[in-house]
């Protein structure tokens, strides 16, 4: 997809940074006031889930065209009134910059969780390219292992090399998603909107073969380990960037984020819901909704 298209069709959404103070589990869920963003550690991973079988049909033979030019909140979605589940989602076609989804898919924000790591390894790649020097071989092991098995010290590393903060205000003239942080130093708590997350995901798949190892890096995002994957990217017609993020916060509540791009589209799907329900809960989420909003698309 040509970068010209995807950065003109893609709006600047400036997104305010709330979140309570870190806990060693991980921070709560956002308060109302400016805070800072950091690196909340990710809990222990399960065995990847299964993908449903219903999203494959929906897909067969059936090219997603007209469902992105629908209003937000006209798509419904089985899990959309689940007690306790805080759930936005959107759909981008990242050719034209269109996207339907949730009501609130460009005004609920939460934190980026590891999903942010994606634009932390494009964003090595653009600074050896401004540099005029190839990827180091210390930066290329970050990227492989904080995107694959989105190891939380790899993106640290990553993210102090490129000035902690100016990398993620870097998302604004790169992929015209301003991002705002109140507490420096973090990563993890950016705050980001259903609408925010497809198009960063996106951004990267565009930019990184401009720069020197994007080829690299799009096969890391068509490589997670499957304990980091919802079990959708399976049954999408490849390659099939995803990267996503989970962590159980302090205040006893679960933040599962699944982001995947795919072709002309982007599709994250952003969930908080109570700690008890398990991170598989999550995952479980993510694949229902998504097989709803695929199967409307294929009509």
């Amino acid at each position: 997809m040509p970068r010209g298209r995807l950065r003109t069709c893609a709006g600047v959404l400036a997104v305010v940074v709330a979140v309570t103070t870190p806990v060693l589990v991980a921070g709560g869920p956002p308060s109302p006031g400016p805070v800072t963003v950091g690196a909340a550690a990710e809990a222990p991973r399960v065995a990847g889930p299964v993908a449903p079988a219903g999203l494959a049909g929906a897909l067969s033979g059936v090219e997603a065209v007209d469902v992105v030019t629908r209003p937000p909140g006209s798509v419904a979605v089985s899990r959309a009134d689940e007690d306790g589940l805080a759930l936005s989602w959107a759909l981008l076609d990242t050719a034209t910059g269109e996207w339907t989804g949730s009501a609130d898919a460009a005004e609920r924000r939460t934190e980026a969780e590891s999903t942010i790591k994606a634009w932390l390894a494009a964003d090595t790649l653009r600074a050896a390219a401004e540099a005029g020097r190839p990827v180091t071989a210390a930066e290329r092991a970050d990227i492989t292992a904080a995107v694959r098995a989105s190891d939380d010290d790899a993106a640290e590393r990553l993210y102090r090399r490129l000035g902690r903060d100016a990398s993620t205000a870097r998302l604004d003239g790169e992929c015209g998603v301003e991002v705002s942080t109140s507490r420096r130093g973090w990563w993890s708590f950016t705050q980001l909107t259903a609408v925010d997350a497809a198009r960063i995901l996106a951004c990267v798949r565009d930019r990184a073969p401009e720069w020197p190892g994007g080829g690299e890096l799009l096969a890391d995002l068509a490589s997670i380990t499957p304990d980091g994957g919802s079990g959708i990217g399976a049954t999408l017609p490849g390659p099939v960037a995803e990267k996503n993020g989970w962590t159980l916060h302090g205040a006893g509540t679960w933040n599962v984020n699944c982001v995947l791009a795919w072709e002309d589209r982007a599709l994250p799907v952003l969930l908080s819901y109570p700690a008890d329900r398990g991170v598989e809960h999550g995952w479980a989420a993510c694949r229902d909704v998504a097989d709803d909003v695929l199967a409307v698309a294929a009509g």
